[in-house]
């Protein structure tokens, strides 16, 4: 890596030229470039999906400006990035080596969901990426270079609070944004959040109220093209954009557009379809007009500078080139996913063509074709050798080792790279992902799958079944072997790490959960609180009620009591105790941005059972075991807790209602002495309190369902709604006031 005395040298001049053209006027004619190399522009969209541009056949978004790219220079139909998450893939692009190479085969520098109710073991990763490589900005910077970075970064360790592992650290001679955070927190200034700091966007305290992240993020680049022109000098502008990544935050003015488009193509946003897979569900249509808009902010900012390439007459000096980092966000444990990656099966995190199918675009006017559609499989690793090879550079094998240039197909000279097969390796878990760790390897036409759980592998024809729904293993055993063997042998060389298996896994506490939602004793009065509130309208807030069967009971008079104020939904099941939270609170939250979330546990945690009991739920004070001790309780309630606000969301906690003398399964006074530990917790992480107990105190014996039993009749569950709607629509009353633009 470089860290000599030319590059702060040159980091100063950086800075003052982009001084100098945000204090003063600037011409917009520019010389050409004085040197013969020309200028490198890298645009990396984040989780951006192969179907969700014009050129690959979207009809909801609209993407003008990239679709002329593409039009303009070379569409590479079966490129992919080298792993279905954001930060490998980085990593690759900026190496020229597969992420399982360098250990860095997943985001954050985490190994993800792991635990006893998983079958598996996942490798550690690192965060960073490792020292001694040459990154493709340290290459190009050795070359006379001015590097710049705008954007999102997602290449050191979320537990380093440093700066030790930046861009600036990794041959960027100026970085604007970019950090360890893989999001931020909100697209809208100041980009920040109250709960999750380390998402908080760095360096743009210059903005004003009201300013878009991705319209920011180009006017930075704009300024740092416009002192580009004014030296003379080549230069590699990295620009990695947030966007569309969540939260789903779109641009105001565009939102209404996209509603009228939705409807009028008959795309009801209440009634999405989705098709299962494994235990996820893949959306069937893009119809998220609050996505629409990101992807439409996002082309218009390409147009922008792109459009500035030819007012400083640097167009022709340019290589522009085009990726995103992984497939579209189309999964999920429901429907409501942002986007579809269809015809492409899953999305995001899975190994399936929908995670790592990605567009790719390079234009070099008169270097390479016009126009030219290539079909050949490409991956990100190749970035790095093309860039240099269409820069005029030295190519460094010893460092792009899992790469080959794409210059002779750009160029038209080859239909072929001669390439034996490219390969896929994500041993971890993640939470849109019910299929588990996986890799697969794609040589020709021809992509084989294995599932790490199970060993069970799946061959798809991609020329014939782009969707990879026709699984041809039993039909074609030896080529299925043939590919496995090669998968095999590619893990052993490239240093690839496999999961291991977990000693304490049994599958009937499989992370997944069981198929029925009915795992838990839910009233027969309370059924109706399972619907699903079908009246979602995407300009209202959304808000999530998880809970044990008291919240079931209330949810449709909340919902009935807060229409036309959110869009209110429950987790489709009664949520039992919090040791069945910690396995299944992730599949519950599902894809959605939620604004508040209100939730409780503690019921079933202080229910004692006995498996000989012929009470309803096993339930025995008597001669049975309390659910969760209160100690674990406390550990599992604040791990849930941290969890929750992960989501951004603003958290309610709903305190356990009463138990009554003569429960069967419950001790009056074990409610309060939980209340007290949850209240402690809540304090703690700055939760507010819907306090149910003191509520359900005050009642009188006809509201409950019968004398010793915790449920309410239908009256009692409507008073417990009035609380539950009023707290509810003042919290959301509270988030307009502190932030108009929060949706």
């Amino acid at each position: 890596m470089l860290h000599s005395k030319h590059r702060l040298t040159k980091i100063a001049a950086t800075l003052m030229l982009l001084a100098l053209f945000t204090s003063s006027s600037f011409s917009l004619v520019s010389a050409q470039t004085t040197s013969e190399r020309p200028n490198v522009i890298l645009f990396l969209i984040d989780d951006l999906g192969w179907a969700d541009l014009g050129v690959t056949g979207s009809t909801f978004y609209e993407t003008p400006h990239i679709d002329a790219l593409a039009a303009e220079g070379v569409f590479f139909s079966d490129a992919y990035a080298a792993n279905p998450v954001c930060s490998p893939t980085r990593a690759s692009i900026q190496t020229g080596k597969y992420p399982s190479r360098i250990g860095l085969t997943n985001h954050s520098g985490s190994s993800g969901p792991k635990g006893p109710d998983h079958q598996l073991i996942p490798p550690e990763v690192v965060g960073n990426m490792p020292p001694e490589d040459t990154t493709l900005a340290e290459a190009l910077q050795a070359a006379g270079y001015t590097t710049a970075h705008i954007g999102k970064w997602h290449l050191q360790a979320h537990h380093d609070t440093s700066r030790d592992h930046f861009p600036e650290a990794n041959g960027f001679d100026l970085n604007i944004a970019g950090h360890r955070g893989g999001h931020p927190n909100s697209f809208y200034y100041p980009y920040k959040g109250a709960t999750h700091p380390a998402y908080d966007v760095p360096d743009l305290d210059d903005g004003k109220e009201g300013d878009y992240l991705t319209d920011v993020l180009t006017d930075k680049a704009i300024g740092f093209l416009e002192a580009q022109a004014a030296s003379g000098q080549p230069f590699f502008l990295n620009i990695w954009y947030y966007t569309v990544h969540t939260p789903i935050n779109p641009r105001q003015d565009k939102l209404k557009k996209y509603q009228q488009k939705a409807k009028a193509m008959g795309l009801n946003a209440t009634l999405r379809e989705a098709s299962p897979d494994h235990q996820s569900f893949s959306h069937a249509h893009q119809d998220n007009a609050a996505y629409a808009c990101m992807v439409e902010s996002m082309d218009e900012n390409i147009g922008r500078i792109l459009d500035r390439l030819k007012r400083l007459n640097l167009e022709k000096d340019t290589l522009v080139i085009f990726c995103s980092d992984n497939g579209g966000l189309s999964t999920g444990s429901n429907s409501m996913s942002p986007t579809s990656s269809f015809p492409l099966r899953a999305g995001k995190a899975w190994i399936y063509e929908g995670g790592i199918r990605v567009p790719l675009i390079i234009k070099l006017p008169g270097k390479v074709q016009t126009g030219l559609t290539v079909d050949e499989p490409v991956v990100s690793t190749d970035l790095y050798p093309t860039i240099l090879e269409l820069a005029g550079l030295p190519l460094r094998p010893e460092q792009h080792v899992d790469g080959m240039s794409l210059k002779a197909l750009a160029t038209g000279n080859q239909e072929s790279l001669e390439r034996e097969a490219i390969y896929f390796h994500y041993p971890h878990y993640h939470h849109i992902n019910t299929m588990g760790p996986a890799g697969a390897v794609r040589m020709g036409d021809y992509k084989l799958v294995e599932v790490f759980e199970t060993g069970k592998v799946e061959l798809y024809n991609l020329r014939d079944d782009i969707g990879e729904q026709q699984n041809l293993a039993a039909s074609m055993p030896e080529l299925t072997e043939q590919l496995k063997q090669m998968l095999h042998d590619w893990r052993e060389q490239s240093g690839a790490v496999m999961p291991t298996e977990h000693p304490d896994y049994t599958p009937e506490n499989d992370y997944r959960g069981p198929i029925s939602p009915s795992v838990f004793y839910t009233p027969k009065q309370d059924q109706d609180g399972l619907k699903a509130n079908a009246d979602f309208n995407l300009d209202l807030p959304n808000v999530l009620i998880i809970g044990d069967s008291i919240s079931i009971g209330y949810t449709v008079p909340v919902i009935e009591q807060l229409n036309g104020v959110a869009n209110v939904q429950r987790v489709k099941t009664n949520c039992g105790d919090t040791n069945s939270g910690m396995k299944y609170l992730q599949r519950w939250l599902g894809n959605t941005q939620w604004d508040v979330i209100h939730f409780n546990w503690g019921l079933h945690d202080l229910c004692y059972r006995h498996p000989d009991s012929k009470q309803q739920g096993n339930r025995d004070k008597v001669n049975g075991t309390i659910a969760v001790p209160l100690a674990q309780y406390e550990k599992n309630l604040e791990a849930l807790v941290l969890q929750l606000q992960a989501t951004n969301a603003t958290l309610i906690w709903a305190s356990t209602t009463l138990v009554p003398e003569g429960e069967a399964g419950r001790v009056v006074g074990d409610d309060v002495r939980y209340n007290h530990v949850a209240a402690k917790i809540m304090q703690k992480h700055g939760v507010a309190i819907n306090d149910l107990h003191v509520l359900t105190a005050s009642f009188s014996p006809q509201l409950f369902s019968r004398p010793g039993d915790v449920h309410y009749t239908q009256s009692g569950s409507a008073k417990l709604a009035q609380q539950v709607a009023s707290v509810i629509q003042s919290t959301l009353l509270e988030q307009t006031v502190a932030a108009p633009d929060r949706r």
